[in-house]
């Protein structure tokens, strides 16, 4: 039998950079999707399972970075990591303690993305 994965909220394929504070380095990264819980990473390198990172998204409007608006940053938690070919990985986090500010700012430019 095989197993069924229940999200908690719903993800929503999108591409944004982002950038991934680990423990010992600052990584380079896109988004693959994204949700209010949560967010699926393309990077150079592994992360480890279980590991606490730092997440900035450079939220777009219309598929553009606005240079005046910062970066989302967030705290999230990687649940897993594989690699996909010999340079790249993908990781998935789920957020931890979001703030009610940076929860709304996630959520309206998830909002955006349905309309």
């Amino acid at each position: 039998m095989g197993v069924i994965e229940q999200r908690q909220a719903a993800r929503f394929d999108v591409e944004v950079a982002a950038e991934v504070y680990t423990a010992k380095s600052v990584l380079p990264a896109n988004t693959r999707n994204l949700s209010p819980t949560g967010v699926c990473l393309d990077t150079d390198s592994p992360m480890e399972e279980g590991s606490v990172i730092g997440v900035s998204l450079f939220l777009t409007s219309d598929g553009i970075e606005d240079p005046d608006i910062e970066p989302l940053n967030l705290k999230a938690r990687v649940i897993w990591s594989t690699e996909t070919d010999e340079s790249s990985h993908s990781t998935g986090a789920r957020f931890e303690e979001l703030g009610e500010d940076e929860e709304a700012m996630l959520k309206k430019f998830l909002a955006a993305l349905g309309e």
